[in-house]
């Protein structure tokens, strides 16, 4: 599908409703996940196809990302080497599951997540606490890597999930605080987002003016939100997440 910079379906009200719908789901996404639901229906409702819709989505979480790295950099710089080695599972699974949404129809893909955030979820709650991740053994880490190549694939593919996945990941395997991981999540997720933002542009399937509004709202939605964060009890956050893993689930499963 191509289209000009405005496409058939373009009205100029749909910028203010954008810019809600990011500031609003990116808000509550950065706390608990699952803001990606609200970017999405809302795309729907205006009538963005949904492969464009996917491809928005998918390309919006770059203004989170930026928001949440804004106020998490330092922490991030500091452990830049677990960093650029999560960075390649899931870039390469992000590479492959651009291409697949371009082509396949997302029910295998959908059917591996489930069963790896089922996984994790049973990890998280079953095993031992951790409280460093130089502590972390050979296993557990092989275990994130490969949990976070079916994370960038299945974002790239479908993209609704994808950060809450593999923030709860790198919490639970590292034993890390949650705005330590959310700070590694947003930064190993960059060049995934990059990839298919270049290769879904190309294809046709941004649809610039919703994008660059998304930007703004998201960006501000993700610095704010971890400023507030940062304030939470942990056990709190986790549990959010926790919650909202099981919903995705069953979305995937009853609804998507």
């Amino acid at each position: 599908m191509s289209h000009g910079f405005f496409p058939p379906y373009f009205v100029w009200w749909h910028i203010p409703v954008i810019f809600l719908a990011g500031l609003i789901g990116e808000s509550y996404g950065c706390i608990i996940g699952g803001g990606s639901i609200l970017l999405l229906a809302t795309q729907n409702f205006i009538g963005v196809p949904l492969k464009s819709a996917v491809a928005i989505n998918n390309a919006a979480a770059l203004g989170t990302e930026f928001g949440i790295l804004s106020e998490t950099h330092r922490y991030v710089i500091k452990n830049k080497r677990i960093v650029l080695l999560m960075m390649l599972p899931i870039t390469l699974g992000g590479a492959i599951g651009t291409r697949l949404l371009l082509v396949l129809s997302p029910e295998v893909i959908k059917l591996l997540i489930i069963a790896a955030v089922l996984a994790l979820l049973i990890y998280t709650y079953a095993g031992k606490n951790r409280t460093s991740s130089r502590k972390v053994a050979k296993p557990h880490y092989t275990m994130l890597y490969v949990f976070l190549f079916l994370t960038g694939l299945y974002s790239n593919f479908v993209s609704l999930g994808g950060g809450t996945f593999s923030k709860l990941a790198i919490i639970s395997v590292l034993g890390l605080t949650f705005i330590q991981g959310q700070g590694l999540s947003a930064a190993v997720s960059l060049p995934a987002r990059i990839y298919s933002l270049v290769v879904t542009s190309i294809a046709g399937l941004i649809v610039w003016p919703y994008l660059i509004t998304f930007w703004v709202s998201t960006y501000i939605a993700g610095k704010y939100s971890t400023k507030f964060v940062k304030h939470v009890p942990d056990k709190f956050l986790k549990a959010a997440l926790t919650l909202v893993c099981i919903i995705f689930i069953f979305y995937l499963l009853f609804v998507y």
